[in-house]
């Protein structure tokens, strides 16, 4: 690996040079085709180079040392289409150019780089990408991931416990441990993040989101196996603006947020603040219709939560050299969250029956460098630096304790939370250099990770009450590692001016580790210790082609690799005692993914279809653990259980059929399937059921309507949930326990708003028809598959200054 580190070394020094100076100057303005204004901080590009100039406040420009020879220039402004024009240079001459531009309805000017770390127009990208601006975010209401992410077309956000209302995401019918969520560009979400982050990582800083999916890994490494979800930070304002929101609704919501940006000359200033509360809610009980599980039982349907996220960035442009740019960020976050038994306020008490209690804390720093070299060359370095830190409560181990202590409970000082501490460091350089018809990229990339975590345990299992361990409380203490070192490249090759192909390579060196020990003598022997050393390479072939100038077809092709690391339901399990086996003897998971796609784009319309496969080998399933791990004191384990696919089509169309009016609709037809019947439903009347792969609807469908007359808002949005197939787990009485296939639902939100100068007043509900799951088991937690309460009402106010 050294090896390789040198000879990428030997590579940015090699072609690194200055560029020469031609005394060749541009000068123009930019306006708005419909009213002839002029477009303040638009960005001006020379086409093939890493050039670029921005507008000042009048909507003028200029630039300098412009290459010799005719070139190709673009205008880009959100909102706008981008132009291009071309010009003849000559050395020690000026010429002025002037753009006007088109205002852009299907928000086809974005400019993404996750696709392929490279900077591209979402319509020109090789890697279909998929973005969802800040406005989208605002029109949903979303003030976290977790709600920003509903609706997006091949992606689910779901909940997985009725307890603490942990939640994950899934992509094309895959896991979140098979989704790379990144925070500008660096994989920060992860480990503890992975359990509750979605929920708790406010919008209030968030530009956009951009959504590639489909073979990751040649860039992204581990864990991009479905694709990957970059989250990408806003940049402070080019004029000094403050914002402020206050927001309440039903059921004891409240959302506060602010935001200050400014620019004085070559340094940016953004600051933001977020507080978000809600109570907790009671609504449903077990029930095998919904007209029984719509009535209260005492036990929290939604958790009361406190979350507070600030936020600093500080931005210095030509600091050290031309047109480079130094960030520094900062972030941090606390949540508490509380649920249970709710009669009496009882679930306030963390260490009562019936009652579960997580406090967050989270601290980010990231820094990034953007070097321009010469005209045709930049140099990238980043890194990123986590401290995530969980305490949390339940009654797992008080319940175990009483099971073994003939019902009495523990002395209040036995009584300990789950503690877990995780630092996490991804530093990554990239260099990128544009020769002729290609865009050359290599980097390297780094995520050393370490967690220390402890809790209580007591063996009460009836099976053991022989066991002459039986019954004694001891505190586990658990140490887990992961190194991983990535080296990747990437040539995006324009064969034609239609044909563009994008090999890629990334290979990774993926170490962990993960060991035990426990402050009493628990079982006749040590812990073992479990180790995972891996070294993996993933390639990706890439291929875009411009049937015409309406019609781009894209294919892409790629292998991934899942290390058997960092599983979020481990981190969320053992918050209330139970904990998980991983074996030396686990294999990673390998995949190959497919995807073909479609884009036209006509006068006002676009429309897209996407097919999309993922064959995974040695898929790993969390189970019950095994009578050999059960005596060790564990819980569950993790085994490679099988083969399985996921496959779909999906289907899209977006237009702007009149003046102020945009719709948009989506639709996906899924499958996914296991080789084999499932080991733990074999023998039963859900043997070939089991063969399905879980929570993975056979079609979803998403609309959005929107109308935006003068300073008037209104937007409808309706999501669709097809037949799936979701596990219930028993716990009293394993008979019991059996695969339901769901039924298809809607779900609807509105929204109203209403501008007045600085000043915007709005309102809206979601889950306007109050829908319901309808059947329930609290003694599985994760049987979860809709809403478990319903229509939750807002109002707000928003100023801009």
């Amino acid at each position: 690996m050294k090896k390789i580190y040198l000879m990428f070394l030997g590579i940015l020094i090699s072609i690194a040079a200055v560029g020469q100076k031609t005394d060749a100057m541009l000068f123009g303005d930019v306006k708005a085709k419909e009213g002839g204004m002029h477009l303040p901080y638009a960005t001006i590009i020379v086409k093939g180079t890493t050039l670029t100039t921005r507008c000042d406040a009048t909507g003028h420009y200029k630039m300098t040392d412009v290459p010799e020879g005719k070139q190709t220039l673009v205008a880009r402004l959100d909102g706008y289409q981008e132009q291009e024009v071309e010009v003849t240079m000559e050395r020690g001459k000026s010429q002025t150019v002037q753009f006007l531009l088109e205002k852009d309805p299907l928000e086809l000017s974005q400019v993404v780089v996750t696709g392929t770390r490279t900077s591209h127009f979402v319509k020109d990208v090789p890697i279909r990408t998929e973005v969802l601006t800040s406005q989208s975010i605002k029109r949903k209401n979303a003030q976290n991931l977790f709600e920003a992410l509903e609706g997006v077309p091949g992606v689910r956000v779901e909940q997985q416990c009725q307890a603490c209302n942990f939640s994950e995401v899934r992509m094309q019918g895959l896991g979140a441990e098979h989704t790379q969520v990144l925070i500008d560009g660096e994989p920060v979400y992860s480990g503890l993040a992975g359990v509750y982050g979605l929920q708790q990582m406010g919008t209030n800083d968030i530009d956009r989101m951009e959504v590639v999916k489909g073979a990751g890994s040649a860039l992204y490494g581990s864990s991009a196996v479905a694709g990957a979800i970059n989250i990408i930070s806003k940049e402070p304002s080019f004029e000094p603006s403050v914002n402020g929101d206050v927001q309440f609704g039903n059921w004891g919501y409240k959302n506060y947020k602010g935001s200050g940006s400014m620019r004085f000359r070559n340094i940016g200033l953004m600051v933001t603040a977020q507080h978000t509360e809600m109570d907790a809610l009671d609504e449903t009980m077990d029930g095998m219709t919904r007209k029984e599980v719509k009535n209260k039982d005492g036990v929290s349907d939604r958790v009361s939560s406190r979350i507070n996220n600030v936020g600093m960035s500080v931005y210095f442009f030509n600091p050290f050299a031309k047109n480079d740019k130094l960030v520094f960020r900062a972030k941090a976050m606390d949540e508490l969250r509380s649920g249970g038994t709710m009669t009496n306020d009882l679930y306030l008490n963390p260490y009562s029956e019936g009652t579960e209690n997580i406090q967050t804390n989270r601290l980010s720093l990231d820094m990034a460098y953007t070097l321009p070299i010469g005209a045709h060359s930049e140099l990238n370095v980043s890194t990123a630096y986590v401290h995530h830190k969980r305490n949390a409560t339940n009654d797992t181990f008080l319940g175990n304790y009483k099971d073994s202590h003939d019902g009495n409970s523990p002395d209040v000082e036995l009584m300990r939370p789950y503690l877990a501490k995780e630092n996490t460091l991804t530093p990554s350089l990239t260099f990128t250099s544009i020769l002729g018809n290609h865009t050359l990229l290599a980097g390297v990339q780094g995520y050393f990770t370490r967690l220390r975590e402890t809790g209580m345990y007591v063996l009460s299992d009836d099976d053991y009450k022989t066991n002459p361990y039986y019954g004694i409380p001891y505190t586990s203490i658990g140490k887990k590692r992961a190194t991983e070192f990535g080296f990747f490249i990437q040539d995006e090759w324009n064969v034609t001016p239609k044909l563009t192909v994008v090999p890629g390579l990334r290979l990774d060196n993926h170490s962990s580790s993960e060991e035990y020990d426990s402050s009493e003598k628990v079982f006749d022997g040590n812990f073992p210790k479990t180790k995972f050393d891996k070294t993996s390479f993933n390639p990706r072939l890439a291929i875009k082609y411009e049937v015409s100038p309406s019609l781009i077809m894209r294919a892409n092709i790629g292998t991934g690799f899942r290390a058997p690391y960092g599983f979020s339901e481990d981190l969320h399990l053992c918050s209330g005692s139970p904990r998980v086996w991983k074996s030396s003897n686990l294999k990673g998971e390998r995949s190959i993914s497919y995807n073909l796609s479609a884009d036209y784009y006509g006068k006002g319309y676009q429309l897209s279809l996407n097919i999309f496969r993922t064959d995974l080998k040695d898929k790993i399933q969390f189970s019950p653990a095994s009578d050999e791990v059960t005596k060790l004191g564990y819980t569950y384990e993790w085994q490679n259980v099988d083969d399985a696919y996921v496959q779909g089509i999906e289907i899209g169309a977006k237009a702007t059929p009149f003046k102020n009016f945009n719709a948009s609709l989506n639709w996906t037809f899924n499958s996914g399937k296991f080789k084999h019947i499932r080991e733990d439903w074999k023998n039963t009347i859900y043997a070939e059921d089991s063969k399905n792969v879980s929570r993975f609807p056979a079609m979803t469908g998403d609309l959005t309507l929107e109308y935006s007359p003068g300073t008037w808002n209104f937007s409808l949005t309706g999501s669709l949930q097809g037949k799936m197939y979701i596990d219930y787990n028993a716990e009293e009485n394993a008979e019991l326990s059996k695969i339901k296939k769901t039924e298809t639902f809607t779900l609807w939100n509105c929204r109203i708003a209403k501008k007045f100068g600085s000043v915007s007043v709005y309102a809206g509900g979601k889950n306007i028809f109050s829908y319901i799951q309808n059947e329930k088991h609290t003694d599985d937690a994760a049987f979860m598959y809709a809403p478990v309460y319903g229509a939750t009402w807002y109002a707000g106010v928003s100023v801009t200054l």
